[in-house]
């Protein structure tokens, strides 16, 4: 039996040649009309290439075969993307909705934790929830410990309702002080493959990796989409956000969404002021780059959330985001690690209603607030 076209591809080089050509010529969107063009911020937009071919490869190779799943992370404390959230530790899955699923492990004590089964094209523009459970609808035994059932027809107990066209998860584990708070553990398996192990099949081999391109591609596109967008329209503000915009790229639908840009001279900052914010699980704003990559948040208050923040007598919160730190008098201070652009993210979680139609920012002058 002769060799077939992929196979040849593979053993000639084609096959890797291609992925490399394409993998140099996504190094254009660094340079696209819009992005800035100084040394420090496109060296972040190659370094954010990097990371999102990383987070592409994961989920379109390593971790790509429904019939044998594992968690990984597309966003953690080093590749980020579209404003992940610093509060959140991120899991992410690939599933089939032809196939059955058990989720198990212990709650720990993060104060809130969700899991979205998603459906879609693949790209991160595409995936429209096709169900959803957090913490606050589950069961858990005295131990903690859970078990959740995902299939297309209901089971009892914990049950994830999936589709024929749910194809991952992702789970979102939201910290109030992530220093202080055990993650909950979580593992996942399929009760009814089809294969009988999961080796590299080759023949699919060059498909996954033309898939990891997609995701490098998608992601970069639609962040310099969305961030253009803001440096028109709403630059310094913190809209509510089309929520259904964000949603159909995997945002949660029990979260309501305040996504904007920002820019600011050395001399300036920007106060925010937040009024009316509704009962919830939990709510916080961050900072990102201009990639949308949130900025350090291992060694930096780049966040700040509903149990870390100071509150006024009112109930609303005053947040200072500033290149240099204002004084005891501004505890809510954003540090921009003296970045001097980048995306800003506010988010609601779990609440039933009364969201502020916006939040109030100025363009202020450090000197005037420092110290204060």
């Amino acid at each position: 039996m002769g060799l077939s076209e992929k196979d040849e591809r593979i053993l000639s080089g084609q096959m890797w040649d291609d992925f490399c050509d394409r993998l140099k010529a996504a190094g254009a969107l660094v340079r696209s009309d819009g992005t800035p063009k100084d040394v420090f911020n496109q060296a972040l937009g190659y370094r954010h290439l990097t990371r999102l071919l990383r987070g592409g490869l994961e989920r379109a190779v390593d971790y790509a075969d429904p019939q044998y799943p594992d968690f990984y992370q597309l966003a953690n404390e080093t590749k980020g993307c579209l404003n992940d959230n610093p509060d959140n530790y991120y899991l992410n899955c690939n599933i089939d909705g032809r196939f059955d699923y058990r989720i198990t492990g212990h709650r720990g004590t993060v104060k809130w934790f969700s899991i979205g089964v998603k459906g879609g094209g693949g790209t991160v523009d595409q995936m429209k929830s096709t169900g959803e459970i957090d913490s606050s609808q589950m069961t858990f035994n005295d131990d903690g410990t859970f078990e959740i059932l995902m299939s297309t027809k209901p089971k009892p107990g914990n049950w994830l309702k999936m589709t024929e066209d749910s194809t991952n998860m992702v789970v979102r584990q939201t910290f109030g002080d992530r220093k202080k708070e055990k993650r909950a553990e979580l593992e996942i398996e399929c009760l009814n493959p089809e294969r009988p192990n999961n080796n590299l099949d080759p023949e699919q081999f060059e498909t996954q990796l033309g898939g990891a391109l997609t995701f490098v591609e998608s992601t970069m596109n639609l962040g310099l989409m969305w961030t253009l967008d803001y440096k028109e329209r709403t630059l310094n503000e913190l809209p509510l956000h089309d929520q259904a915009i964000l949603h159909a790229a995997g945002g949660d639908p029990t979260i309501h969404y305040y996504q904007s840009h920002w820019a600011l001279a050395p001399d300036e900052a920007l106060a925010v002021h937040i009024k009316g914010l509704p009962e919830c699980q939990t709510w916080n704003l961050q900072l990102s780059d201009f990639w949308m990559e949130a900025l350090e948040f291992r060694f930096f208050d780049i966040s700040v959330n509903k149990f870390t923040a100071r509150y006024e007598d009112d109930g609303s919160v005053k947040i200072l985001i500033a290149h240099e730190d204002p004084g005891p008098g501004h505890p809510n201070w954003l540090n921009t690690l003296g970045y001097s652009e980048g995306g800003t993210l506010g988010r609601i979680v779990g609440a039933d209603g009364g969201w502020p139609d916006e939040w109030h920012t100025e363009v202020v002058k450090f000197a005037d607030v420092a110290g204060r």
